[in-house]
């Protein structure tokens, strides 16, 4: 009996050896860390909630706290940056590597900061574009933990976020925004862009020039898909709302829910500019928005634009009290993200920065916010868009020096800077629509349009039954075209003594307003028809067939036929757009 246990115990041991040198050979493989938050260390917790929301979300997290970097004294920009490429991957960055700040930066011009509630960010040669130069200072950034690889490109080389929290109250604001957004029900607030914009005052030409350059813009680089909306603070504009109710505007069109709200124009550290009205001489002044006007944004049900701020100081970060950036951040109804400018910006470098963001948002539906401002940076100096010699054709009259405006644009990387988590995870359609139609119609005729839909299944009659879809209809003319009347009212008017006068000329002003973004078409109907169902190697197609009728009073032009589709749940929607010409009508013999 001895024997026998002396030998099955001789041969577990060999199985045991033989078993742990197969586990040597072999190690456990574990994925890359591809999200990395480095966290002041009185804000640990919160980077533990933060890390937990993205892992349940397929991330591989780790944290750092800025005492782990160093245990003796706070540790410097250096170190924060090994550290950040160490957990890259070295100079084989990993794909998709992300890094969040949580924590303040340093008041400007501190020599020391707070390990416990900031991180501190570089001070970098390049200058500003202080129209004064003997006023330009130079640019912060957290760039420079972006910029890894040395090649001396100023290019991000991986996305880069801050939380500029002071406290874990502040830090949990922003992250339940980010929970709100990213779990918030598909909606049209999806398909939503709301622009509002100051007036440049560069100058009648250079303002011109600005104005026609987004008009063309909104209507041949974002799809037609999306709903454009547009207030302008220049009272000559058909876009204008009335001055004194300007902020209110702006915040009235965000709360509707929007995928961006983006703004142009100049800034300061706690506000945007002013809309002025020229009345017997004297100019007066109204605010576009506010530090204070904050307070008002009551966006519900997640439905939280990221809010592009292209204009001066707004993301001055190390000012001695919050910037405009940060007071949207950290009111829970605000925008979920602001991308903002540390210091004096630059209106060529900002037209290339908002058209490339936008571009990476509404066309190449980047997954992540970080990934799509990631990109937009590289853009300014990679120079890739198609319209960029055009672009840079008219910057000349400003510019005329090629390597000026080069190192302009290597600034605005540096100076544009993300206030919100790199990893925010973009809403956009989940439907794949493809429409298809002769894109031809005459008036008082009918066509039909049909609506390819991949990957839905099919349990009953009818487009509702089967798919499980909402499906809507709109005919509007294009975006450059104003089908209403708009009236005229003397700017004096807008500032009269007289209460009646003033309101009947403001309520002229937001009615023009409304006239000029409203684009629908009335005198248009659909009935949907029926569903075509074709299997094919990958997937099953329905077609939706409607039949759209044209009134007789549609005038001859280019129509565009948005579709919007949204499942009965409100988990995912789709939206897809069609160019029509109608024709005129037939005459009848």
């Amino acid at each position: 009996m001895t024997r026998l246990f002396a030998l099955l115990l001789l041969a577990a041991l060999f199985a045991a050896a033989f078993t742990g040198a197969r586990a040597q050979d072999t190690p456990k493989q574990t994925a890359p860390v591809d999200y990395l938050i480095i966290s002041a260390d009185g804000l640990a917790e919160v980077a533990s909630e933060w890390a937990k929301w993205r892992t349940d979300y397929g991330r591989v997290v780790q944290i750092v706290t800025l005492s782990e970097i160093s245990k003796d004294k706070p540790p410097s920009l250096d170190a924060i940056r090994d550290t950040v490429l160490k957990q890259a991957g070295g100079e084989k960055l990993t794909p998709g590597f992300q890094v969040l700040l949580l924590g303040d930066c340093p008041v400007e011009r501190t020599e020391t900061y707070n390990p416990k509630i900031e991180i501190p960010w570089l001070l970098t040669p390049q200058f500003d574009s202080n129209p004064e130069p003997s006023a330009r200072v130079r640019v912060p950034t957290d760039n420079y933990l972006a910029d890894l690889i040395e090649d001396d490109d100023h290019k991000p080389d991986i996305a880069v976020g801050r939380i500029p929290a002071r406290s874990a109250q502040e830090a949990r604001i922003a992250l339940a925004k980010v929970k709100a957004y990213e779990t918030a029900p598909a909606g049209p607030w999806m398909r939503n862009l709301t622009f509002f914009a100051g007036e440049g005052r560069f100058g009648a030409q250079i303002d011109g020039m600005l104005e026609n350059l987004f008009t063309q813009f909104a209507e041949r680089t974002i799809s037609q898909a999306y709903n454009v909306r547009m207030t302008y603070a220049n009272i000559k504009s058909s876009y204008a709302y009335s001055p004194s109710r300007f902020s209110q505007k702006v915040i009235e069109e965000a709360n509707a829910g929007s995928l961006l709200l983006c703004y142009m124009g100049h800034g300061q550290i706690d506000r945007l500019d002013n809309m002025y009205v020229k009345v017997e001489g004297e100019r007066l002044r109204y605010p576009i928005l506010t530090g204070d006007d904050v307070k008002d944004f009551k966006i519900k049900d997640g439905k939280l634009p990221v809010m592009l701020i292209i204009a001066c100081e707004t993301g001055h970060l190390d000012n001695d009290g919050p910037c405009l950036a940060e007071r949207i951040l950290f009111n829970e109804s605000a925008p979920v993200a602001v991308l903002a400018s540390s210091r004096d910006s630059h209106p060529y470098a900002n037209v290339l920065l908002q058209k490339a963001f936008i571009s990476e948002i509404t066309q190449n539906h980047r997954a992540t916010l970080g990934e799509a401002i990631m990109l937009a940076k590289r853009e300014l100096v990679e120079a890739k868009d198609p319209d960029r010699k055009q672009l840079e054709t008219m910057a000349m009259f400003i510019l005329p020096k090629k390597a000026e405006r080069v190192e302009l644009n290597r600034s605005h990387i540096s100076m544009y800077n993300l206030c919100g988590d790199p990893g925010l995870r973009m809403r956009y359609p989940t439907l794949n629509m493809t429409p298809a139609s002769t894109g031809k119609a005459a008036a008082g005729s009918t066509a039909d349009v049909s609506l390819k839909v991949p990957g839905t299944a099919v349990s009953g009659e009818g487009a509702e039954k089967a798919c499980n879809w909402k499906i809507d209809l709109e005919l509007q003319t294009r975006r450059t075209v104003i089908a209403g009347e708009l009236k005229t009212v003397p700017e004096a008017d807008l500032a009269s003594a007289d209460p009646a006068k003033r309101k009947a000329a403001e309520d002229i002003i937001a009615a023009n307003h409304a006239t000029s973004n409203d684009k629908r078409v009335a005198n248009f109907s659909s009935t949907f028809q029926g569903l075509k169902q074709k299997m094919t190697k990958e997937e099953l197609i329905n077609e939706l067939v409607y039949q759209a009728k044209f009134d007789n009073s549609l005038a001859p032009g280019d129509y565009i036929l948005k579709v919007f589709a949204l499942d009965e749940k409100a988990q995912a929607c789709g939206f897809t757009s069609l160019e029509i010409t109608v024709k005129e009508a037939p005459k009848k013999d």
